[in-house]
């Protein structure tokens, strides 16, 4: 499948927002991300992270953790309300500072023994 590709380098700037959705309880995450621009003052874009990259990736953001995020496009239609949303759709996060590594591990970790699952996660070098 080809799709639109982007990457930006910012900040989150709020508590990520961590739940599971639908039937299959598919862990979902949601962030922002502020970018800065070059001409434009700082634009705040709407991050959106499904399954084992939002379980994996949740525990590690905190407000001000900076990362790349690698994502595609995607608007779509609230179920709830009549508006459309603009969303970025990640497929990739890799961490560059301001990662609380050890809070990060413990809660992986008891997020992982839930799960049942034995995926691992490894900085930026």
């Amino acid at each position: 499948m080809i799709h639109n590709d982007c990457r930006f380098i910012g900040n989150v700037t709020q508590p990520p927002h961590f739940q599971r959705i639908g039937p299959s309880q598919t862990p979902f995450l949601r962030f922002y991300l502020a970018v800065d621009g070059c001409k434009d003052p700082t634009s705040y874009v709407r991050i959106v992270a499904y399954g084992d990259l939002a379980l994996l990736t949740t525990p590690y953001l905190q407000v001000g953790s900076k990362i790349l995020v690698q994502c595609h496009y995607r608007q779509r239609r609230r179920r709830d309300i009549d508006e459309i949303v603009h969303e970025f759709v990640a497929d990739q996060v890799l961490f560059i500072d301001k990662i609380d590594w050890e809070r990060g591990d413990a809660v992986r970790a008891s997020l992982l023994a839930a799960e049942g699952a034995t995926v691992g996660v490894s900085p930026l070098a």
